[in-house]
């Protein structure tokens, strides 16, 4: 894959800018999921605080057994089932549809007994007064004396205390304690008449009580029920946005490690992809300086750098064909140079060969020209003189050119004959003396 500089720029920027944007974005998304599940947890928390406010009403009901209190928990009740039906079905469907169906039922199965219950404490408070009634008959046949010796006075005011307290009280030791009591009496029924209608009112009393206490049982039962069906709903409400401030906690700081980690690698990459070729580059000109103008730039990336070798080395190329050019030239101008010293060498041989020769031609010209203007006039010893002067002449002429061939070579002997070296440097220097 060939990859431009630019390209892996992008590369080496746009991961770690990836990674953030992929952490915010799923940061985003759990935080968007927070906020939807905290306004269910606020739809569960009201429908929570309603129930409450039922089952305060409940009490005040259980309490004051009045139409008021009775009319200020159906309020307390419609309130409820109203400000669940004001929850959208979307919100229905994300909360939970089922908790919802079960919550309604409930509270349906909590409405049903309460009617009964207030119907049934008015009958209570009757049964309560009769209670009385026939309690407050049996204490003035008591106080007659006209009964048997154990229904004393005492025994059934004692008996009418333990009836007080079991209408206040209503636990089991005053039942207990009241039964008895009563099953003294029962003892001694047969003998008195009038003891009757107390007992068949107590009696009464007793399946009254018990009918209050189930369908009390029954109510608070359901009323928990919905107290507990609510803390469900908040609890898990509550327990998604835990998780999601969990989740977001980790993506935050996996995304806080890929970018402490792989973004500074990715750098440490792309800046190494970047500088490699470049200090290649670097290197080699560093060795083309020292003289080394064989070396090449490898042409490994496809990249800017791809061209910038490639034109490192085309510029090598021709700087080492300039440098064989200049060579070339610089061999060729020695040559030459060489030829001009060779050349100003013979000239000046040239030159010293003539004049050396030039004496005594001029001087056997001079005696020749001597002789032929004053033949007549010379005498035989004079004449002699200049006949030996015009050999003298010719024959340094002869030795000159006889060392001239020596030293050029012209005359050669196949035979190897020995060369005083000092001889010839000292011939050499008569020469171009």
């Amino acid at each position: 894959m060939q990859l431009r500089i630019w390209h892996k720029m992008i590369i080496g920027i746009s991961i770690p800018s990836l990674i953030a944007i992929f952490g915010g974005l799923m940061t985003y998304g759990y935080v968007n999921n927070v906020k939807v599940r905290h306004g269910f947890v606020q739809v569960a928390d009201d429908i929570r605080e309603h129930v409450l406010e039922v089952r305060r009403n409940e009490k005040n009901f259980l309490l004051l057994k009045d139409e008021e209190q009775l009319k200020q928990l159906k309020d307390a009740i419609l309130t409820l089932i109203n400000s669940i039906n004001n929850i959208s079905a979307e919100t229905v469907e994300e909360i939970g549809k089922d908790d919802f169906s079960l919550l309604l039922n409930s509270i349906e199965a909590y409405s049903s007994p309460i009617d009964i219950l207030f119907n049934n404490y008015q009958f209570e408070a009757d049964v309560v007064e009769k209670v009385r009634t026939e309690g407050r008959k049996l204490e003035t046949f008591a106080s007659t004396g006209k009964h048997a010796d154990e229904l004393s006075l005492n025994f059934i005011l004692n008996l009418r205390r333990l009836e007080k307290n079991y209408m206040l009280f209503r636990d089991k030791d005053s039942l207990f304690k009241l039964k008895e009591g009563l099953a003294q009496i029962k003892n001694i029924t047969p003998f008195c008449h009038e003891c009757g209608p107390y007992l068949k009112a107590i009696n009464e009393l007793f399946s009254v009580y018990r009918e209050s206490d189930s369908l009390i049982n029954t109510l608070q039962i359901t009323g928990s029920k919905l107290e507990e069906i609510t803390g469900i709903i908040s609890n898990r409400e509550r327990q998604h946005i835990q998780s999601f401030f969990g989740r977001t906690q980790i993506i935050l700081i996996i995304t806080l490690i890929l970018l402490c980690t792989v973004g500074p690698l990715l750098v440490y990459k792309t800046a190494s992809y970047i500088v490699a070729p470049i200090k290649r580059l670097v290197e080699i000109t560093k060795k083309i300086s020292e003289g080394d103008t064989n070396l090449r730039a490898p042409l490994k990336e496809h990249d800017e750098t791809y061209s910038l070798a490639l034109s490192f080395n085309t510029m090598l190329d021709h700087l080492q064909l300039t440098q064989q050019s200049l060579e070339e030239t610089v061999h060729l101008l020695n040559e030459k140079q060489k030829e001009i010293e060779k050349r100003a060498s013979l000239g000046f041989l040239i030159s010293g060969v003539t004049h050396e020769l030039n004496n005594p031609l001029n001087n056997i010209s001079l005696t020749a020209e001597t002789m032929k203007e004053e033949l007549k006039e010379l005498t035989h010893e004079e004449l002699e003189d200049f006949i030996r002067d015009i050999l003298t002449q010719s024959e340094r002429a002869k030795h000159i050119i006889e060392d001239l061939l020596d030293f050029s070579g012209a005359r050669k002997n196949t035979a190897m004959d020995k060369v005083d070296i000092i001889n010839a440097v000292e011939e050499a220097i008569n020469l171009v003396a």
